[in-house]
């Protein structure tokens, strides 16, 4: 686990004065350089942009699928201060089994960014397409070392639902490898230890641009006409049903006062449209996508969280 605190010029504030707060932890489930931690940051930025008095403490929590980033908002006060930035972990990791924490415990603020899946091969390596990936791991299921970042998550499924769809039925013994978090497995693509990586778009970003990989997947409905996936093949293009709109966004702890919701959600309504995060989420290849809780949470979380548990039970990984 990676435990960073960053403040901007922290003056030594009593952080329990009702809202406005003087002072808010944000708490990313991710290591830095990782997807989380890019959006946490973003978001302190954008709130600095949009001229939101409250100052805001990034702290990295990253390793153990989120678990001790979500376990640590749920240990403090509840008195609206400290919440977490996370992905869909949120539920996977209940429905997997490695921990007691549930959906229920947590309180969905908003959502702030989305993100498309990639498939990451190194220039020089013979896996230079998705079909010659599948069509290896077809004939031996050990054949492709996939790296993904953490377990569970949209980097896993980005690799088991393409593999079931081609046919691959003994998707245990699949070769995949997990790490920390999506920092630590861009090293590991680069260093040979991994055949693919499984990996968010904006995570992918700078490794494109230096020209030592390439993109040869996209989990896009459709084509991308332009930033580091461009023309990269999709899911659909091999005749597959698989879309994977990788999401981030703020939880807080269960039974959250309203006022604290309104507060987060404006605040970060606030950040998300300001030209700082724009800007930033333009160069990470994020879309910037606020949605309120109520509405994250019924057409986002809920029929995601039903779709992967029917994902998770067919290659039997749901507990």
């Amino acid at each position: 686990m990676t435990l960073i605190s960053t403040t901007a010029c922290m003056p030594d504030i009593d952080r329990n004065e009702g809202f406005p707060p003087p002072r808010v932890t944000a708490i990313a489930a991710g290591s830095p350089g990782g997807g989380l931690d890019l959006a946490a940051r973003m978001t302190k930025d954008g709130l600095e942009a949009a001229g939101v008095e409250s100052l805001m403490t990034i702290e990295n929590m990253g390793g153990g699928g989120g678990n001790p980033a979500r376990a640590a908002v749920l240990q403090r006060e509840n008195d609206g201060t400290s919440v977490v930035f996370e992905s869909n972990r949120v539920f996977l990791s209940h429905i997997t089994g490695t921990t007691d924490m549930s959906l229920d415990d947590f309180t969905p603020i908003a959502q702030l960014t989305t993100d498309y899946e990639v498939w990451l091969a190194r220039s020089d390596s013979e896996f230079d397409t998705p079909e010659k990936v599948l069509d290896s791991v077809k004939d031996d299921p050990k054949s492709v070392k996939f790296g993904i970042g953490t377990v569970p998550s949209d980097d896993q499924l980005n690799v088991l639902r393409p593999a079931s769809e081609y046919g691959i039925d003994d998707l245990a013994s699949l070769n995949l490898i997990a790490f920390s978090d999506g920092g630590d497995l861009n090293n590991e693509l680069l260093g040979g230890r991994v055949d693919i990586a499984s990996t968010g778009l904006s995570e992918a970003m700078e490794l494109v641009e230096s020209g030592d990989v390439e993109i040869i997947a996209v989990s896009a409905p459709k084509t991308l006409t332009d930033g580091p996936a461009e023309g990269a093949p999709t899911w659909h293009d091999l005749d597959m049903d698989i879309t994977i709109n990788h999401w981030r966004g703020v939880f807080g702890p269960a039974g959250m006062s309203e006022e604290a919701i309104r507060w987060w959600q404006a605040s970060l309504k606030s950040s998300v449209e300001s030209d700082e995060f724009k800007d930033q989420a333009d160069a990470l290849g994020i879309d910037p996508a606020y949605m309120p809780g109520d509405e994250w949470l019924d057409s986002v979380i809920l029929p995601e969280k039903k779709e992967s548990t029917e994902v998770l039970e067919k290659v039997g990984l749901a507990k």
